[in-house]
């Protein structure tokens, strides 16, 4: 009992710094977040000993943190580097493996992986869309249950991101028509 409220505790705080990071409209700091909520979230997951999902998550730090270091030099990740962290999550998938619940997460992980290698922060925000959802089933039968609060709430958040974004730029779009 005292595992699953710590679990739920350390979701709450991945919650809570990952619906920050889509506030911003920069690739840079929306990565910077990220890795901070991944660093409680894979916590969470690992408290509970689910490790196809603890594990994918650490490797999404390792990614999120590559990727932020080419941002800041303003340079694109080479494909190697995607082809390298795909591998890892299916081979983290084959070694951790513990039930067929698990394949969500794998291609959970494999879609989050080709999102987070798009450098235009809007085609990112509708990639992680679909993943979410199934990360959020996946957590359900988990039993990490703010994680799939989080990843509900990261839904929510990346469609009014979406809409927002959207809407400013539709703004700017006719302001130059006037």
């Amino acid at each position: 009992m005292v595992r699953f409220i710590i679990a739920q505790i350390l979701g709450l705080l991945a919650l809570i710094l990952v619906c920050f990071s889509y506030a911003f409209n920069d690739k840079k700091k929306f990565l910077a977040y990220q890795i901070l909520s991944n660093l409680f979230y894979a916590s969470s997951f690992l408290v509970l000993s689910v490790l196809v999902g603890g594990v994918n998550t650490i490797i999404s730090i390792a990614r999120v943190s590559t990727l932020y270091i080419f941002e800041r030099k303003d340079k694109r990740p080479p494909l190697e580097l995607y082809v390298l962290f795909s591998l890892l999550y299916l081979l983290s998938g084959n070694l951790f493996y513990q039930s067929p619940l698990d394949i969500m997460a794998i291609v959970a992980y494999e879609m989050f992986n080709m999102a987070m290698f798009i450098r235009d922060i809007e085609v990112t925000r509708f990639m992680m869309v679909l993943p979410n959802i199934i990360i959020v089933i996946y957590n359900i039968f988990s039993s990490t249950f703010t994680n799939a609060l989080l990843d509900f709430v990261e839904i929510t958040v990346l469609v009014c991101m979406i809409v927002r974004f959207s809407c400013s730029r539709q703004n700017k779009r006719f302001k130059y028509l006037l």
